[in-house]
């Protein structure tokens, strides 16, 4: 994994949550777990300033019962508002959660939470 963003957001996310994060899950994991799902970005020129927005796309799964489990490690993530996000190249300038979800799984033992955030650097 090369890209900035991604090393950066797995390093903080390993820093907030009290499970593993992936960005490719290993065979075997137990759960709970997080994993980068996928990101989106679009180029934005702002004046003379390289500026990109990026949704990044969380996924977490859990075969707890119920929905606690995914809910709280949601509020753990959503702890990357008050801390910096620091890239080894260019600048995060703002980081948010736009929406959270939980959704239960066909095979009725399996839950997953989704968390989208959006986030802008500057390169």
């Amino acid at each position: 994994m090369s890209d900035p963003l991604h090393v950066a957001l797995i390093a903080k996310l390993k820093t907030l949550v009290d499970v593993p994060v992936w960005d490719a899950v290993p065979q075997g994991s137990d759960y709970p777990y997080v994993t980068l799902d996928y990101t989106q970005e679009s180029n934005e020129p702002y004046l003379t300033l390289r500026v990109k927005t990026r949704f990044v796309y969380l996924a977490i799964w859990s075969r707890a019962y119920g929905q606690a489990e995914i809910l709280e490690i949601i509020n753990q993530i959503d702890g990357i508002h008050e801390q910096p996000l620091t890239m080894s190249s260019g600048q995060v300038v703002s980081v948010r959660i736009e929406r959270t979800r939980t959704v239960r799984e066909t095979d009725n033992l399996t839950f997953q939470g989704q968390v989208t955030l959006r986030i802008i650097t500057q390169q």
